[in-house]
């Protein structure tokens, strides 16, 4: 029997996270920065990522530690009695 494998992309602060999921066979996470922000990378799983979930939040660090902290969103202002 033919293996399955689905591939799901997800954006996240300019860049594209792809996910490769294998099943039994394992998944692969990859980053896609934007074009001016250098190239593809895949996310390494050690000892301390051992799950798809795992390998995400260390990608979405990663991500964050290049792009630096989050802005404040800017919005209305908050109601106030």
């Amino acid at each position: 029997m033919a293996g399955i494998t689905v591939v799901q992309v997800r954006d996240y602060r300019l860049h594209q996270i792809e996910v490769n999921d294998r099943g039994k066979a394992g998944f692969s996470v990859m980053i896609h920065p934007p074009a001016n922000r250098g190239v593809s990378r895949e996310v390494t799983r050690d000892a301390t990522t051992v799950t798809l979930a795992d390998t995400l939040n260390r990608a979405k660090a990663e991500i964050d530690a290049v792009m630096g902290p989050k802005p404040v969103p800017r919005g209305r202002p908050p109601f106030r009695r």
